[in-house]
């Protein structure tokens, strides 16, 4: 148990073999390492002769004032041991084992410190001198003996210690597993009276429920009787009301079939005008079409022109070599004889290219009102049509609800005798909860037996679980308290024994010691006496307490066995009870069975009155179901026509709309590209009447220059009259008077420059005019095109 057990039998040797010098080495190898070697010092300069030793060394001084310390630190340490030892608890519980082993552990280096002092001590003798020697040996080795047996006694003693710990902790563990043990069994007493309080208030719950079970099946029974015969009265009531009304619905149904009829005759004309209207618009729709076909040829057609009388380059090329000619006859004839001809051709193609574009237009915008009028005229009658099917659809919508209204007045009627069933069924259903009532009362009641039965059972064996305990506690108490206080006893004498034999060796060397013996031998006794004194102190009120115990649980026990036989009583109390309500059951049962009886054989005539009106309704209602879906059908399937027809000419419509935004935008081009060629021609007969000009004034002067002007004139004149008089439109266009043609000719064959700029003049103000009406045609036809769009957005959000 101790840190120096293991060395406790060499120990125990050296003291038997009375060698003061081995025990006093052993005392100092036990001592640590800082404290030891003083000490050590100190053994080597006793063991040596007297006269080697000094008598006034500062060695002798300090060994002996560190011997006065060490007696002094020894003696106040076994004081201080001793009062934590008498301070510990008679029954420490079972946390505290591992403090008790620390405070063994703390007291043990104790002890061998004591050792050393005690081996300390008995070296004393030889350092005071060699007369002293003898003597101190003899007391050492007879204090040795002594204690090696107190040593042998001690670890005897602290075997039986650790025994009892042992045993003690067992204990412990025992006693509280008991306490626990108590606890549950005190718990267990507190349910079992709250079962029996529950037991209790089931009983008087038991005993309510079956008070108003009786009260509820003598009402339930009057109200069975009453309302048995009120359904009579109103099944009779009843029958008699659904033949009136059935036979007025037959009459009703009968009116609204003739009226249907006549309905369907109307709507079977409207859709026939309707057809026939929609053949009209067929034909309408095709005529506007070959309409537009035409236009668009005569578009095409016009393309083609305008593409020719566009300038090319072969044109081009035969105008350039037109141009070398006339300069080549400009050399021998001026050319302003042939301008007036080539301007006239212009104005006329001009004249001619605008009449027939005039005329072209006139007719698209004609052939456009035309269009959006028929596209009106469609879209008002597709209204039309479109209001008569709706009308039709709200009427047939109507007919529908009508039917449907009496369809559910044979509902309510069904439903009513589904209300009597389930009235029927209540009354077997509320049968049925009796019954199940009734048997979990009685079930209730069995596990009321058996819950008290098993409470006495469980009751009697805790009850001798508490009584073996407790015949168990006196004896386990009184040797785990005899035990430690033996302990604590043995602690403190052994620490006083010590401290007096420090003492004793300090004022006298060799005390007696037998007397010391003696004296504690009587103290040990007088302990043990006190001892079993308070042992038997200790059993007599662990008695008390566990009779207490006893007489608690036989009071509680013998309560438990009255309120058992008081369940009982109730319990048969029920019984008899239920039985008497057993027997009323069963007389309202044989009632309720010929009320039910009664109710089978109305509720058969019922269902045979109501499936012949079933079946007659049923054949009336399918009947004017299939003509009303014939005419619901024959009525889609024109509108589905219609509305094909209608998406036809919608598609057409926007066909023509987009064909005939392609021919805005190819018009469109074909002006831009006109007025570009215009635009490039005027160019070209201004760089060329440029050039015409200077080539002339060139021939002019130089023919001034030379005097020949006049001879050339002549000559032009002679040569160019044939050519002049051949051609009549040259002499009607040109301006003469009646009474000079000769000098008209001379006129028209000599043209001055500003003739020449004249018709220059005139065809450019054509050519800006024809310019001008392009454009506000083609303003017109955009806001044609604008109107259109509107027109058209409406009618497809329609």
């Amino acid at each position: 148990m101790w840190p120096h057990s293991a060395g406790a039998r060499p120990w125990a040797s050296t003291l038997t073999g009375k060698d003061p010098r081995v025990m006093a080495w052993w005392c100092l190898d036990g001592l640590p390492s800082g404290l030891a070697e003083p000490w050590r010092e100190l053994w080597r300069w006793c063991s040596r002769p007297l006269h080697c030793v000094p008598p006034f060394s500062p060695l002798a001084r300090s060994s002996r004032d560190h011997r006065n310390l060490r007696r002094r630190g020894n003696i106040d340490g076994w004081r201080q041991n001793l009062e934590p030892s008498n301070n510990v608890e008679m029954f420490p519980p079972s946390g505290h084992q591992d403090v008790s082993e620390r405070q063994l552990d703390t007291q043990r280096p104790q002890v061998t410190m004591w050792e050393r002092d005690v081996s300390s001590d008995r070296q004393e003798p030889g350092r005071r001198g060699r007369s002293w020697g003898l003597e101190g040996s003899q007391a050492l080795s007879q204090q040795a003996e002594v204690i090696a047996r107190q040593l042998q006694e001690l670890r005897r003693l602290e075997e039986e210690v650790r025994l009892l710990r042992e045993t003690s902790l067992q204990q412990k563990m025992r006693l509280e597993a008991q306490a626990m043990e108590l606890e549950a069994l005190a718990r267990a007493e507190k349910a079992g009276r709250a079962e029996a309080e529950g037991l209790r208030a089931a009983l008087a719950g038991a005993e309510v429920v079956r008070k108003n079970l009786e009260e509820g099946s003598q009402r339930e029974l009057e109200e069975v009787q009453r309302l048995h015969q009120e359904q009579l009265s109103s099944l009779t009531q009843a029958h008699k009301e659904a033949l009136s009304s059935l036979t007025s619905k037959a009459e009703g149904l009968e009116k609204s079939l003739s009226s249907l009829e006549t309905r369907r005759a109307g709507e079977a004309k409207e859709l026939a005008e309707a057809q026939r209207e929609a053949e009209l618009l067929r034909k309408q729709l095709s005529k506007t079409q070959e309409d537009l076909e035409a236009q668009v040829t005569l578009v095409e057609n016009l393309r083609k022109y305008v593409g020719e009388q566009v300038p090319s380059e072969v044109h081009s090329q035969t105008w350039e070599l037109e141009r070398q000619k006339l300069l080549e006859t400009m050399q021998v004839q001026p050319s302003d004889s042939l301008e007036p001809e080539f301007t006239r051709k212009c104005q006329s193609l001009l004249n001619r290219w605008r009449e027939k574009v005039f005329a072209l237009m006139v007719q698209l915008k004609a052939q456009e009102l035309e269009h959006s009028d028929s596209v009106k005229q469609l879209k008002g009658q597709v209204a039309s049509l479109q209001e008569k099917v709706t009308s039709q659809s709200q009427e047939q919508a109507i007919l529908q609800q009508s039917l449907q209204d009496k369809a559910a007045e044979v509902e309510v009627e069904r439903m009513g005798a589904k209300g009597l069933q389930l009235e029927l069924s209540r009354a077997q259903e509320a049968r049925c909860r009796w019954q199940q009532q009734t048997a979990s009362a009685e079930e209730q009641l069995r596990l009321v037996v058996n819950a008290v039965s098993s409470s006495q059972i469980w009751l009697e064996t805790t009850m001798a679980k508490v009584e073996g305990a407790a015949a168990q506690l006196p004896s386990l108490n009184n040797r785990l308290s005899y035990a430690v206080r033996k302990v604590h006893t043995i602690r403190g004498l052994i620490a006083r024994k010590l401290a007096l034999a420090q003492l004793r060796q300090e004022s006298c060397p060799l005390p007696p010691p037998v007397t010391d013996v003696s004296l504690e031998l009587q103290q040990l006794r007088e302990e043990r006496n006190r001892l079993d004194a308070e042992l038997q102190l200790s059993a007599r009120l662990i008695q008390q307490e566990v009779g207490r115990a006893r007489e608690q649980g036989e009071a509680e026990r013998q309560q438990l066995s009255k309120v058992a036989q008081q369940l009982e009583q109730e319990l048969q109390q029920t019984q008899e009870s239920l039985a008497s309500l057993g027997l009323q059951l069963e007389v309202a049962r044989q009632g309720q069975q010929e009320s039910t009886e009664e109710a089978a054989s109305l509720r058969q005539e019922l269902t045979q009155q109501q499936e012949l009106y079933g079946q007659a309704l049923q054949e009336k209602v399918a009947e004017v179901e299939t003509r009303l879906r014939e005419q619901l059908s024959d009525t889609e399937r024109r509108l589905n026509e219609a509305r094909r027809e209608h998406a036809k000419a919608v598609v057409s419509l926007r066909q023509i709309q987009r064909r005939a935004a392609q021919e805005k935008e190819r018009s469109q081009e074909l002006r831009r590209l006109q007025e570009e060629a215009r635009k490039e021609e005027g160019q070209r007969l201004a760089r060329r009447l440029q050039e015409l000009e200077r080539d002339k004034n060139l021939m002019l002067a130089t023919l001034q220059q030379e005097g020949l002007l006049s001879r050339y004139k002549q000559q032009r004149l002679l040569t160019v009259l044939p050519s002049l008089l051949d051609k009549k439109k040259s002499v009607v266009s040109s301006p003469r008077p009646p009474e000079c043609s000769a000098s008209a000719s001379v006129a028209a064959a000599v043209p001055t420059r500003e003739s020449i700029k004249g018709s220059l003049s005139v065809l450019l103000d054509d050519l800006q005019g024809l310019s001008e009406a392009i454009s506000k045609e083609e303003a017109v036809c955009q806001g044609d095109n604008l109107d259109r769009c509107s027109s058209s957005n409406p009618q497809m959000s329609s």
